[in-house]
C-alpha cells in the first residue's frame, strides 16, 4: 500500500513540473517581449493588446452614448414625510 501511494505521488509530482515547464514555454515570447519593453531605451508610443492567440495594435473604438429620455415621475400616492 505504501508503494502504490509513494507512485502515486510520484506521478502527481511529475505531472505537475510538467504542467509548470509546458505553462513557462508556451508564454516565454510574451514574457521577453514585455522585458524588451521595460528595458527598451526609448518609451513605446503605441499599445499592443494582446487577446489570446490574436496579436496585433487595436485602436481604442469611440464610445457611442445611447440616451433613453424619459420622463422623471413619482407616484401620487407616496407622500414624503418632513
Amino acid at each position: 500500500m505504501t508503494l502504490i501511494a509513494s507512485l502515486l505521488f510520484a506521478i502527481a509530482l511529475i505531472a505537475s513540473v510538467a504542467v509548470i515547464v509546458l505553462t513557462f514555454s508556451k508564454a516565454m515570447p510574451r514574457i521577453i517581449e514585455v522585458i524588451d519593453m521595460e528595458f527598451a531605451p526609448s518609451v513605446a508610443i503605441e499599445r499592443r493588446i494582446t487577446f489570446g492567440e490574436i496579436r496585433g495594435r487595436k485602436p481604442q473604438p469611440a464610445a457611442e452614448v445611447i440616451a433613453f429620455p424619459r420622463k422623471a415621475t413619482m407616484p401620487a400616492d407616496i407622500l414624503l414625510a418632513a
